[in-house]
């Protein structure tokens, strides 16, 4: 569905089709480049939960504010029958609002592995530190326990060639590493308490990057 025609009645019934089906499963939903724009995105933001969806692509929509009944958040990417692992959303228009719904709604997620918000110019250094937060919370050793163990890539920014890496992302690319090298979550949170928590100068550094 790439650079294709697309409002929200075609979406709508899109998602109907495969909400509804029994017999869809892992579906590849590219609609990168498309006129999705936001009212579009949170229509389908909404069905992820239900829907056989596994890699969601929508780059260069045109994606600013991401509404989302905050009463309702924890359950469209937590249980039910949610496949998405990997959700693409390089160079929309994302800003630091929108990270906090998107960090509310993968919390306690178990299924995504990828998320990629590079290009979106409008994200801050507040909104990088809530993606840290997101993957190792280094306010409290529970907090810390109960962090993202799933998510194995976090793209935030998109690097030029003689470009250093910020202490954010790379705090964040060490927790998701940890994601990666674990074989649970509860391994994976384990190991960032001996990394973070009990490493005076990592917690230092993190302590200061979230506050």
């Amino acid at each position: 569905l790439n650079s294709g025609a697309l409002n929200d009645q075609k979406l709508s019934c899109l998602f109907r089709r495969l909400t509804r089906s029994n017999s869809i499963y892992y579906v590849h939903l590219d609609l990168d480049a498309t006129n999705l724009e936001s009212e579009g995105f949170n229509v389908l933001f909404r069905a992820l939960r239900n829907s056989p969806i596994e890699r969601l692509t929508c780059c260069s929509c045109g994606i600013g504010s991401i509404e989302i009944d905050s009463d309702h958040i924890p359950k469209h990417l937590t249980g039910g029958r949610c496949y998405t692992s990997s959700l693409f959303l390089y160079g929309n228009k994302i800003d630091d609002e929108g990270v906090e719904i998107l960090v509310d709604a993968i919390q306690n997620n178990k299924s995504l592995t990828d998320l990629d918000v590079r290009q979106n110019n409008d994200i801050t250094y507040n909104g990088e530190s809530m993606l840290l937060k997101l993957v190792n919370n280094i306010s409290s050793i529970k907090a810390t326990l109960h962090s993202n163990h799933t998510l194995e890539h976090v793209y935030v920014k998109l690097l030029l060639l003689d470009e250093e890496v910020s202490e954010i992302q790379t705090h964040i690319k060490m927790a998701t590493q940890i994601n990666r090298n674990q074989d649970n979550p509860e391994a994976a949170g384990r190991e960032k308490v001996i990394q973070t928590q009990l490493h005076s100068a990592n917690r230092a550094e993190l302590c200061r990057l979230q506050d």
